[in-house]
């Protein structure tokens, strides 16, 4: 990992001591006038992200307003999350994206699915990490800003720490128990509790290198072939071919048409029909989720209408509830229920105007429980607040982004909401 330390950091001690002062009072490195927003906010120039975990949403806000736009802010919340939020949403996540392209008009979706890698961590079950390289892909194909810009918020988070927050804090005092079997994870989260700061300088490495050498050096380059080597270390097996065999799935997604419109959901292995389910008026079963069962989801859209959304998943809370040593990554389970996630995308391939974006988190049914909200919100034309609250998560957390009159059509009736019922955060890019 030496030479991995050396290309992922070049910070003098002065750098480092401005740079965790900074990071203290400020994680996502956000102009002074641009860091509360409530959690259901509006405007009349309209550019937002939501997210599960608010440290996450901070980021993408920043990225839009660096010029980024919806695909580069999700990129940069999923990279985000992997720090603040591994509970739900580590490198090892699986799970599924989809976006919308103002420029071309058409959508795609990027689903990555729980794989089982060849061999077990320590008699555990664990899916090969396959996000990475979906959302390189995906950012080749949408993105705008410098990779390198995407990345950079997380290394940040890792490297420098950021205070605990309630999403993260929640999920520990849920499951931090499970974490017990295993040393890493206790030595990362041991004294991890709302409020502490948190880092992660093993994952800022990890961050620092796919920063500087693009994605693919998670999969097939030099770190690709130094994660191997650390698994096998931790007495697993995940050969750099098994890395370089897991290819994400990058197609049309699923749809059903909305007037002139399209509903756009993840297609299988993916849980889209599930989305579509509720987005025929068939409410999710479960209750309200205490924390986030190893879901989470995020969402983004630019002021162009571009957007994009995604729901990730560890299979369960913690995952395989492994950290591999030297890397900071916690693994993903491969459980069936794994692949239970889908955003949901509502945008019309016409004239590329955008409507809805949303994607959930707590458990396998939040995909329905989207279906359900982006329902109430656009064809049944409710407040997204009002449906948020009313609905108080049953099956699962929402986080949405909703233009009832379209996005260009009438922006300041634009809303973006994080369930109240949840730990996230949505903000206004101004």
């Amino acid at each position: 990992m030496s030479v991995l330390l050396l290309s992922g950091c070049g910070f003098s001690e002065t750098d480092r001591a401005r740079d965790r002062a900074e990071n203290a009072e400020n994680p996502a490195g956000l102009t002074q006038n641009k860091r509360t927003f409530s959690p259901i906010t509006k405007g009349s120039s309209f550019a937002a992200t939501t997210a599960e975990e608010s440290r996450a949403a901070e980021v993408g806000r920043e990225i839009l307003e660096a010029g980024g736009n919806a695909t580069d802010a999700a990129v940069a919340m999923y990279f985000a999350l992997s720090v603040t939020l591994p509970s739900a949403a580590s490198l090892g996540a699986s799970g599924a994206c989809v976006v919308h392209n103002d420029k071309t008009k058409k959508a795609e979706a990027f689903v990555f699915p729980p794989v089982a890698a060849p061999g077990a961590v320590k008699g555990t079950p664990f899916s090969v990490p396959a996000g990475v390289r979906a959302i390189t892909l995906m950012h080749v194909r949408h993105g705008q800003l410098r990779w390198e810009q995407t990345v950079s918020p997380a290394e940040r988070l890792a490297r420098f720490g950021f205070q605990v927050s309630r999403a993260l804090a929640r999920d520990l005092q849920a499951g931090g128990a499970l974490l017990g079997a295993d040393a890493e994870a206790r030595r990362i989260f041991g004294n991890a509790t709302e409020g502490a700061l948190l880092t992660q300088p093993d994952l800022a490495v990890v961050l620092g290198s796919i920063r500087q050498r693009g994605g693919a050096e998670f999969f097939q380059g030099a770190l690709a072939r130094t994660f191997s080597e650390q698994v096998s270390q931790a007495g697993g097996s995940l050969p750099v071919d098994a890395l370089r065999a897991a290819v994400p799935i990058a197609s049309e997604p699923m749809s059903v048409s909305h007037y002139r419109s399209r509903v756009y959901v993840a297609p299988a292995p993916a849980a889209g029909s599930s989305v579509l389910a509720g987005w025929n008026g068939q409410q999710p079963a479960g209750g309200t989720p205490v924390d986030s069962g190893g879901f989470a989801g995020f969402a983004a859209v630019d002021s162009k209408g571009g957007a994009a959304a995604c729901a990730v998943s560890m299979g369960q809370l913690f995952g395989a509830r492994v950290v591999v040593p030297g890397s900071g990554i916690m693994l993903g389970s491969p459980n069936p229920e794994a692949a239970s996630v889908s955003p949901l995308i509502i945008a019309n391939p016409g004239n590329g105007e955008f409507t809805f974006a949303g994607a959930g988190g707590g458990g396998p049914t939040a995909a329905q429980a989207v279906g359900y909200v982006a329902r109430e919100a656009i064809e049944s034309d409710r407040n997204l607040a009002t449906v948020l609250a009313n609905r108080r998560a049953q099956g699962g957390f929402v986080n949405a982004i909703a233009c009832p009159s379209g996005l260009r059509g009438k922006p300041e009736a634009c809303r973006t909401g994080a369930d109240p019922a949840g730990a996230g955060l949505s903000t206004i890019a101004r």
